[in-house]
């Protein structure tokens, strides 16, 4: 039996909604769900080709059909979409400009008979639109995942335990790599989703800001508290709490956070009263935690308690599979937000991006993204319109062994490898060149040569403690 979310109708007038509904009812013997045009980028997947009918009733929907169907092509849905009008909008210089990107425009009711047709084609089998009422948990992440970074769709199932079960949970990854993102995803598909999702930056506040931060304070605990704060922890109420960059804290703030976890319990700084925590906690970092539980700056009892459930999150140079989905979300956003009248993105331009190495992930990528779609002009993002930085990168990112029959000299092949052994640890020590060196098994003195060698280290004005190279970047 066909479903009807083979065929969704989407738009703000409910009147107009309700018949044409009415006549697809009567056409194709069922009747297809309506929802708003904002409900659409949520139901588009890279897999759904259903069909879509946008309904314009004044110049103002057919702005935001505009967007909508800019966002669906450039996440390259296979959907099919058309745009169902009253008289008073036809030949709009808009849905004229849209034509090549939909599969009819249509006036009510003269056209009732070409909508009813192109209802029957768009009920035949297939994959429907995403049902966000109704779909499992495990379905809901995997959609959320396949739109955006694909590559963690492996996660999936150890994602859906996390969000059905309140346990906490640890996610390690470079900066910028998709954390939050994450964290986010496992609130939103947990029972939680209707209430708080809160993060506090813990690498960002000063030793004696995190507890007040946590736990609020009373009214003349310390100077300049002028009046109570109430802190993240009672905040969240019976939310989620992103704890970001943990390894930030210092042992004192860790103990009061174990005793949180294993308690419940905790007071205000200058405060008498204990309190209740109710929110679930998410911890991230950007660093490994076992090293530090070895070094002694994280406690070990607090690290097995955040360690339930566990994510590693590979740098977005080892997810090359993802950027595409990413760029595409991007333009979307940004062209929507800067009034750009993007529909696509150049194949050059996106062999580019995906060829670039990222050392900043997606928080660098992002940006330039958002600076490509600033300069861009016309209905494409080309490659000139992507940051000098990007394409000049991307083409020296990859090293050719210099040979003319394409072996190499053992030499070249030695010196290859050894580079990569280097690039390897500098990435497993979290770009620290002294634990680099240990794990290399060499002097910090010999590691410096063949950084130098390599052409590893910072470029003149870059700064002493920052080195970049065409697979990644890193501190001391």
């Amino acid at each position: 039996m066909l479903g009807s979310r083979r065929l969704i109708l989407a738009g703000h007038d409910l009147r107009l909604a309700q018949v044409v509904q009415s006549h697809v009812q009567k056409t194709v013997g069922l009747a297809p769900p309506v929802v708003r045009f904002e409900d659409v980028p949520g139901l588009l997947t890279p897999e759904t080709d259903g069909a879509l009918v946008l309904l314009a009733s004044d110049s103002a929907d057919v702005l935001t059909i505009e967007q909508v169907v800019r966002e669906a092509r450039l996440q390259l849905s296979p959907a099919s979409i058309v745009v169902v009008t009253n008289e008073g909008l036809v030949g709009s210089r808009i849905l004229d400009q849209l034509l090549p990107h939909l599969s009819g425009v249509w006036a009510w009711s003269h056209q009732m008979r070409e909508l009813g047709n192109w209802a029957r084609r768009g009920t035949t089998p297939g994959v429907p639109f995403a049902d966000p009422i109704n779909e499992s948990v495990p379905e809901r992440i995997r959609r959320k995942l396949i739109c955006q970074t694909p590559s963690l769709c492996a996660m999936a199932e150890q994602l859906t335990i996390a969000a059905n079960h309140d346990v906490t949970v640890l996610i390690e990854g470079e900066t910028g790599t998709g954390k939050s993102f994450l964290a986010k995803l496992v609130h939103d598909c947990s029972a939680r989703r209707d209430h708080r999702f809160l993060v506090v930056a813990c690498g960002t506040l000063s030793g004696n800001l995190i507890a007040s931060e946590f736990f609020g304070h009373v009214k003349g605990a310390f100077t300049g508290a002028d009046m109570s704060k109430v802190g993240k922890f009672a905040a969240a109420g019976e939310g989620t709490l992103l704890l970001d960059e943990i390894d930030a804290l210092g042992l004192e703030h860790q103990a009061n956070l174990l005793r949180v976890i294993e308690t419940g319990e905790f007071e205000p700084v200058g405060g008498n009263e204990t309190q209740n925590n109710h929110a679930r906690i998410i911890a991230a970092t950007n660093w490994n935690l076992v090293d530090a539980v070895e070094r002694g700056t994280f406690r070990r009892d607090l690290y097995y308690r955040l360690h339930v459930i566990s994510f590693h999150l590979p740098p977005l140079r080892h997810r090359p599979e993802d950027i595409g989905p990413l760029v595409r979300g991007m333009v979307a956003r940004y062209s929507t937000k800067y009034g750009k009248k993007l529909f696509g993105v150049d194949s050059d331009a996106m062999r580019t991006l995906e060829a670039f190495p990222w050392p900043g992930n997606i928080r660098q990528l992002e940006n330039a993204v958002q600076q490509a779609v600033l300069t861009s002009n016309g209905n494409e993002l080309k490659l000139h319109h992507l940051p000098p930085m990007v394409h000049v990168k991307a083409e020296s990112s990859i090293i050719p062994l210099p040979t003319a029959n394409g072996v190499g000299t053992l030499k070249q092949n030695r010196e290859s490898n050894e580079r990569s052994n280097i690039v390897r640890a500098l990435e497993k020590a979290n770009q620290s060149r002294t634990r680099a060196a240990q794990l290399l098994g060499v002097s910090r003195v010999t590691l410096y040569k063949k950084m130098k060698k390599y052409g590893l280290l910072p470029r003149e004005g870059s700064g002493p403690s920052l080195y970049m190279t065409g697979t990644h970047f890193g501190t001391d």
